[in-house]
């Protein structure tokens, strides 16, 4: 069970790592209670994380000058009540900036461009604000604002009212990824083919190649949910064929997404698979996405860019004992380690450890020396300090079931029973909390370890 301590301390954190006032995620946190939803530690704090970046984009909008006086109270009102965690507050004051920008009109299409823009962004941040909360309700409500929000920009901002449209989306497909409902995603899914089948790829390029980086999203967002492997397939098809029509200098930011996109994606597919050809495709993309990307512009994507390669890299590795690609894997890995404060974020620390871990136990297979093992243990252990069982029981399996099988690489080499009944023992903890934390999926890929080091002791045994 999760302790009081480890959860106030977590929110402390997020709190101080995104600069957002504790009441802010004490009323997220109160409305996740009310939906029932029981994420564990680790993934509450991505899950909070993700609601205080919200809260920062949603501050910076309010902050905006104006001119007209009653704009400007208003948006110091629901900015005073955003800090407090008083989201009815925000709600209501943004409601009355909104009314405000109508002034009595119920005919858009008499209303000045400027005055419809205006409203349908005020709408839309009470869009934003409704997500704000922790519950499927509360994305099912977002959604409907950000249909709104662009039925209102309509013809005044064409570009602007498509970009409220793909919200709209976004919010159907959070349901899916927060809670672990496959409805979300559907709905998301439908959603963006209805974008897609109203725009054409010559003519509105942008927003077509943007629509299938959405949809990419959610189908593997479904595909994480139902197992369904061919969503996975089409996901990464929407990448390839945007990419195919989307110019690096007509879109940047879009061009790369889609080629990070097209490696989250592929990766752990490929990996799967054991599919060398689409890994080598996924390090190809990512590659050249680095290779036009300024780090100094974007570090944090930069970085998860560098991690994700890295994956890659690791995985391609393994498959074809190429020890160079290993080192790359791990001094990539190590790269961004070293960026990551782990008092500011333990959990993503953690990873990376693990990740290392990973990498330095297939590097030591190769060598016949054992310290590379040894490093291996030692980063699965810096993995495991907070990685702890009751913090998150999956990622605590996953760690306490690479260390195991290192430790019995270790104890077949060095003939020791002692650590052989301890590797074994380790790794059937694992798979027996990976089983009795729901995620029986990745129980059955635990006990593959557990087969494989039971291989190993028995040829200890025999001598």
């Amino acid at each position: 069970m999760t302790s009081q301590t480890d959860m106030s301390a977590m929110i402390e954190r997020v709190a101080e790592r995104h600069d957002v006032p504790l009441a802010v995620l004490l009323a997220v946190m109160a409305s996740l209670v009310k939906s029932g939803a029981r994420p564990n530690l680790a993934r509450l704090e991505q899950l909070l994380g993700r609601k205080a970046r919200e809260v920062v984009a949603l501050r910076r909008r309010l902050d905006q000058a104006s001119k007209d006086g009653v704009v400007a109270e208003a948006r110091r009102k629901a900015a005073r009540a955003l800090e407090g965690g008083q989201f009815a507050e925000v709600e209501r004051a943004l409601a009355q900036l909104e009314l405000h920008f109508f002034g009595g009109m119920t005919d858009l299409s008499t209303m000045p461009a400027d005055r419809r823009i205006a409203a349908g962004e005020t709408r839309s941040d009470r869009a934003a604000t409704a997500l704000l909360e922790l519950t499927p309700n509360a994305c099912r409500e977002a959604s409907q604002r950000y249909a709104e929000a662009a039925a209102i920009v309509g013809v005044a901002d064409v570009a602007r009212s498509r970009d409220l449209a793909m919200r709209q989306g976004d919010a159907l497909a959070r349901i899916g990824e927060d809670f672990v409902d496959r409805t979300g995603f559907e709905a998301a899914i439908e959603h963006f083919r209805k974008l897609l089948a109203g725009l054409d790829n010559f003519e509105d390029t942008l927003a077509w190649a943007t629509v299938q980086e959405r949809l990419a999203r959610s189908l593997a967002g479904l595909a994480t949910v139902t197992g369904d492997e061919a969503r996975l397939d089409e996901a990464l098809a929407c990448c390839r064929t945007a990419l195919e029509d989307l110019r690096h200098d007509e879109a940047p930011l879009l061009w790369r997404a889609l080629k990070v996109r097209f490696g989250r994606i592929a990766i752990p597919l490929a990996d799967q698979r054991e599919d060398e050809a689409l890994l080598e495709e996924a390090i190809s993309a990512l590659a050249t996405a680095l290779a036009r990307w300024n780090r100094d512009g974007d570090e944090a994507r930069w970085l998860e860019a560098e991690q994700l390669i890295s994956r890659g890299r690791a995985a391609l590795g393994r498959r074809t004992s190429d020890l160079a690609l290993l080192e790359r894997a791990f001094n990539g890995f190590n790269r961004v380690a070293k960026t990551v404060d782990r008092k500011r974020e333990p959990m993503r620390w953690a990873e990376l450890q693990d990740l290392m871990g990973g990498v330095l136990a297939a590097m030591g297979e190769r060598y016949s020396e054992s310290i590379v093992l040894e490093e291996a243990v030692a980063a699965f252990d810096a993995a495991l300090e907070e990685r702890r069982r009751e913090r998150s029981p999956q990622l605590w399996a996953a760690s306490a079931a690479n260390q195991g099988l290192v430790s019995m690489q270790l104890a077949a080499r060095r003939k020791d029973q002692g650590l052989a009944q301890r590797a074994l023992l380790q790794i059937a903890s694992a798979v027996e909390a990976m089983r009795e934390a729901g995620y029986g999926a990745d129980a059955a890929a635990l006990q593959k370890k557990l087969i494989q080091a039971g291989s190993l002791a028995e040829t200890m045994a025999r001598g």
